[in-house]
């Protein structure tokens, strides 16, 4: 009984830990983590770059020496026999046995020096370029989630829109009631109040939409529910325009990435004007056989063969495939240094919009929460007017719209300024 006890409070306790697990707010770096994880982007792209690195292995593997083993049996029979030298017709062959092992290396080939060095270099492209992937795929996450956290809080200023509506609803149907509010102060209120009722439904379903947005950019399926976090950490960017470009010059991957290209590009150049040079190759082998020598006498016959030597090749003329290919790769070198300068150009372009970005979006917040505070105080004036008779019911409606524009433009604003760092990050490579 105290067995059964002690497996019923284990099952409960992990039935409560996976429970709360499963309950847990996704925070935006939980998003960033299962994005890493699930989408199928990134994970093409860690593909390549594992075909990249076994490629290199083979180009390493072009230095080393290629062994071959082989082992081969027979036996047969041989008939019809005519010689002056024995008056056997037939007789059995074999059985025979032969083992052999032989090696063979490359004692003088430049080509594969720069196909080592393009190959390196091409792993390297791979492993940047499965960063610039997860780089471009955190910051699509940074948006989804930014645009779901921005809905959230929009819903929090609709709900207190309707809210404000409903009171100052109650409140001039009172003095209508009492005979100091029109017929008409009602029902212009009673339309707003069903236009903020509007309005806070349609920011509920732009929370759903933000919801599945965010959950499918993660790799979650949209149609499962899913808790998100509502905490943010609000982003900032303190330095120069200078250590922008800088940083991102030296860190962005993709830039790093073209890069790595140009230099793959160059050695492959060189690679197919080291197929002028001879090359020279050195081989062994060694044959161990067992077996029965059938003529003119049967006998058992062993033996053990050695060979070795090298080979000296050139090749004086191929039919111009040489020259096609290093036309080729001459070409291929000249797009990698145009890519290389078209990707720094637009790099330093991204940092230089994403950095004057912020300096707006700074003034814009400031702007934004300036008119948040002026609205308030206003709608606080005209409903003190509006109790004295100094107000009519549109100047209410008025500073009650202004308000919640106000509201929603502060919301916008805020997020555009994480949004507007966040891409700036991005620009400069940092993850």
């Amino acid at each position: 009984m105290r067995f059964k006890r002690l497996i019923i409070s284990f099952v409960t306790v992990v039935l409560f830990s996976s429970s709360n697990i499963a309950a847990k707010d996704l925070t935006l770096n939980d998003c960033i983590e299962l994005a890493l994880q699930n989408r199928a982007s990134i994970i093409a792209a860690r593909g390549r770059e594992a075909v990249a690195k076994a490629g290199k292995l083979s180009a390493l593997g072009a230095f080393l020496p290629s062994v071959n083993a082989s082992y081969n049996y027979s036996k047969g029979k041989e008939t019809d026999i005519e010689s002056p030298f024995t008056s056997v017709t037939e007789q059995d062959i074999g059985p025979s046995k032969a083992f052999t092992v032989s090696g063979n290396i490359w004692v003088l080939n430049v080509g594969n020096f720069f196909s080592l060095a393009q190959s390196k270099a091409t792993a390297e492209a791979a492993h940047l370029d499965v960063l610039n992937s997860e780089q471009d795929l955190i910051y699509s996450v940074k948006l989804t989630y930014f645009a779901y956290l921005a809905t959230i809080e929009n819903i929090d200023v609709q709900e207190e829109a309707v809210k404000r509506s409903e009171e100052q609803l109650k409140l001039i149907q009172s003095r209508y009631d009492l005979g100091s509010a029109s017929l008409s102060d009602v029902l212009k209120q009673k339309v707003l109040f069903g236009n903020d009722q509007l309005a806070l439904l349609t920011a509920s379903n732009s929370v759903v939409t933000a919801e599945a947005s965010l959950a499918y950019t993660i790799g979650l399926d949209p149609n499962e529910n899913h808790n998100f976090s509502k905490e943010y950490t609000e982003n900032s960017y303190t330095g120069t325009i200078e250590d922008a470009v800088q940083f991102g010059l030296k860190h962005e991957p993709g830039y790093l990435s073209a890069m790595k290209g140009l230099s793959a590009s160059k050695n492959a150049v060189r690679s197919r004007f080291s197929e002028y040079l001879p090359k020279i190759s050195a081989s062994g082998s060694v044959t161990r056989f067992t077996g029965t020598q059938a003529f003119p006498a049967s006998f058992d016959y062993k033996s053990k063969t050695v060979r070795y030597g090298f080979n000296i090749s050139w090749s004086i003329f191929d039919g111009f495939f040489r020259e096609r290919n290093i036309t080729t790769a001459k070409i291929n070198r000249n797009n990698a240094m145009a890519q290389v300068a078209e990707t720094k150009n637009f790099l330093s372009r991204e940092i230089k919009t994403a950095y004057y970005d912020i300096v707006q979006q700074k003034k814009s917040k400031n702007i934004a929460l300036a008119n948040v505070e002026a609205s308030t105080e206003d709608l606080k004036i005209t409903q003190e007017k509006y109790n004295l008779g100094a107000a009519t019911i549109l100047d209410i409606l008025n500073a009650q719209v202004s308000l919640k524009t106000a509201q929603v433009s502060f919301i916008k604003a805020d997020f555009d300024l994480n949004l507007a760092v966040a891409k700036l990050e991005n620009a400069m490579g940092k993850m």
